[in-house]
């Protein structure tokens, strides 16, 4: 499935819960002064006023998808606040560097850097964010500030850290209050489709997977009072194998193996056993993995899996 190219696209695919929370951390942000020699290069979800670039965003949506859909430790957060800069390369590709603000995590990445550091929001002390001579440093991570010597000045740095402190303890004060809120948690179905792999995945809502689930269940012979409300599946000439979700346990199969299955009360963290080369569910329940599933994504989907586990308990 294609990562979205806007932040509106993007927003949409989240629950309401996660949308009203956008709007209340762009709102906070928004009231926070930013000191006027560094709004050049800061750059908020949404914003439609920045005071240098008609295009603000399209740079804000570039940082999204550099520093966090493309490496992202978590599914459907909320950027909010990006700090930073572009560089670019030899083929004149433009990448995004600075600090990107979600209501999860800080995203960080140097100008040498091709990866982001990502660092939790809610473990991260605002005095970890500080000017260290010519970089901006944030944790053990570095943005060389060289790049920005044209438009901003080296006693303008320490602004920059006083700032990116603000809205880091903004968002996290505003997380904090919202996750006091009795809120039902989001759905089997929202979690996948605002995953990274949600095409790899069946769903009953989609009309073209419907046959499939279909198909998996009746091989299967899964009790017709069990709704299977997602599997990670795939089928061949010799049958269906993978794993399923119903709103009363998982269920999975290996090619020429036996049926397993584990009540969804049962299931802690599943977990990826990179000696048996499978997702192990509990002691005694071994699920395969799949082709779309390698050694960047396995631990990923283990804990999507887990996350998908206990919404379905939750709906059961």
């Amino acid at each position: 499935m294609p990562r979205p190219s806007t932040l509106s696209d993007y927003l949409d695919g989240l629950s309401a819960a996660r949308r009203d929370l956008f709007a209340r951390l762009s709102e906070e942000v928004a009231a926070i002064e930013t000191p006027e020699e560094i709004t050049r290069l800061v750059f908020r979800a949404g914003q439609t006023d920045h005071p240098e670039y008609d295009d603000a965003e399209v740079v804000f949506w570039k940082a999204v998808d550099q520093l966090y859909l493309q490496a992202a430790v978590s599914d459907g957060d909320l950027p909010i606040l990006f700090w930073g800069f572009h560089t670019i390369d030899l083929l004149g590709r433009r990448h995004s560097k600075g600090v990107l603000v979600t209501d999860r995590t800080v995203y960080v990445e140097g100008v040498d850097e091709l990866d982001p550091r990502p660092f939790s929001l809610a473990s991260l002390g605002t005095s970890e964010v500080r000017i260290d001579g010519a970089a901006l440093r944030i944790g053990d991570a570095a943005v060389d500030l060289a790049p920005t010597e044209r438009v901003l000045a080296v006693d303008e740095r320490p602004a920059v850290a006083r700032y990116v402190s603000a809205v880091i303890d903004t968002v996290r004060g505003t997380v904090a209050v919202a996750d006091q809120r009795v809120e039902a948690p989001a759905t089997v179905e929202e979690l996948v489709l605002a995953s990274r792999l949600s095409s790899d995945f069946l769903l009953p809502s989609r009309p073209k997977n419907a046959k499939g689930i279909a198909k998996l269940a009746a091989k299967w012979k899964l009790p017709a009072s069990e709704r299977v409300l997602v599997s990670l599946s795939s089928a061949t000439f010799v049958g269906v194998y993978g794993i399923a979700i119903t709103d009363a346990a998982l269920y999975s199969r290996d090619l020429m193996e036996d049926l397993d299955r584990t009540p969804l009360d049962e299931i802690g963290a599943i977990t990826w056993d990179a000696e048996a080369k499978g997702f192990r569910v509990t002691p005694n329940h071994l699920a395969p993995t799949l082709p779309g599933i390698n050694d960047d994504n396995r631990d990923y989907v283990a804990a999507l899996l887990t996350s998908l586990v206990r919404s379905a308990a939750h709906t059961g």
